[in-house]
């Protein structure tokens, strides 16, 4: 730790509480792992470990804004 930055220590959390987190099932999280796909992780002594801070930015990264257009045609059918 040099420079005055401290190191943030990660917080891992396992397959399960991953897959609640991101909303999916434990089963698809290690589909993703053998296809290669979905967040980092991390293994240890063969067990697996999700940061949560990997997951969140996971999440923001995978956020999409609708379009103009789609606002657009979602207001038009409201009406």
């Amino acid at each position: 730790m040099s420079n005055g930055q401290q190191e943030q220590i990660p917080r891992l959390v396992n397959t399960t509480r991953a897959a609640e987190i991101l909303g999916r099932s434990p089963a698809t999280l290690k589909r993703w792992r053998y296809e290669g796909v979905g967040p980092r992780y991390v293994e240890m002594e063969g067990r697996v470990r999700y940061d949560v801070a990997v997951l969140v930015d996971y999440i923001n990264e995978n956020t999409r804004v609708p379009s103009v257009r789609a606002y657009m045609e979602e207001s038009r059918e409201a009406l």
